[in-house]
């Protein structure tokens, strides 16, 4: 099952919201490209899940964005990245899928940080996925599961004193804060990455995620002559497992009130 037509459109999945913010850097990059997008809202969020569960969803979006003719699959989630990534390889093996930890970590090796932190779900930290590809690029690495910050941004609360009040609580005067970068380890953070520099140190670079991911979405395509050859402004569909009104106000916020959004439940089948 796959699609290698020039013309499909660049799939991606997340959980719920996080995900838009690499939908909106790959439309900022590649404006003619058509965009499918699943939101899983109704398992929100797959870092509290088992691994087992997070494979098992990401097994049935991805059937459906390739019935849909996904040209390729960007796994626009870190907990789905470190949990399913492999799997979904393994069962599709012709699809082009990226993922959203290895651009990160390509981009960092390039630097000279003594020490890298990382912040993420419960599910992306301790499955080692960033530690592991970390070791050896940077002489220190700091991760640390800060599990309330997505379900925080989905519920909404970006700004105001209770944003504020929990990235302190995690982040306040923490090793992870003091070190030379920090990477955004959940496609949620973006959203309120302005208030995270304000609490780690001066010198910690918060690393651009989407930017990096759209970037290196862009040159995979183009190693594999995938570009769409379209002189107009490409097409966003999105569809959600459970329409919710943070999703809704989000995705209306990043790409217009006119937005194709539309509710598909999907069959998540036990995994063989």
């Amino acid at each position: 099952m796959s699609n290698n037509h020039p013309q499909g459109p660049i799939g991606i999945f997340d959980s719920g919201v996080g995900g838009l913010t690499i939908a909106r850097a790959v439309r900022a990059l590649m404006p003619y490209e058509d965009i499918l997008y699943f939101g899983d809202t109704l398992h929100l969020p797959y870092g509290e899940k088992s691994p087992d569960a997070i494979r098992r969803y990401s097994d049935a979006i991805a059937r459906f964005l390739l019935k849909n003719e996904a040209k390729c699959i960007l796994i626009a989630c870190n907990s789905a990245s470190a949990n399913a990534f492999h799997h979904l390889k393994n069962n599709f093996p012709e699809v082009l899928f990226i993922n959203v930890i290895d651009p990160v970590v390509d981009y960092v090796r390039q630097k000279d940080y003594a020490s890298v932190g990382v912040i993420g779900t419960k599910a992306t930290i301790s499955s080692n996925a960033y530690q592991k590809r970390l070791n050896g690029v940077s002489k220190q690495v700091i991760a640390k599961a800060t599990p309330l910050l997505a379900a925080m941004i989905e519920e909404g609360f970006t700004d105001g004193d209770v944003a504020e009040s929990v990235i302190t609580a995690y982040l306040g005067n923490d090793h992870v804060s003091h070190s030379d970068a920090l990477i955004l380890g959940c496609t949620h953070y973006p959203l309120i990455s302005e208030k995270i520099q304000n609490i780690v140190d001066d010198h910690c670079e918060i690393i651009d995620g989407p930017g990096i991911i759209a970037t290196f979405t862009k040159d995979q395509l183009e190693a594999r002559k995938l570009m769409a050859a379209r002189q107009k402004p490409g097409t966003i569909r999105m569809y959600v497992s459970d329409h919710t009104p943070s999703f809704a106000r989000l995705a209306s916020l990043f790409f217009g009130d006119n937005l194709d959004l539309k509710e598909q439940n999907l069959a998540y089948d036990p995994l063989g």
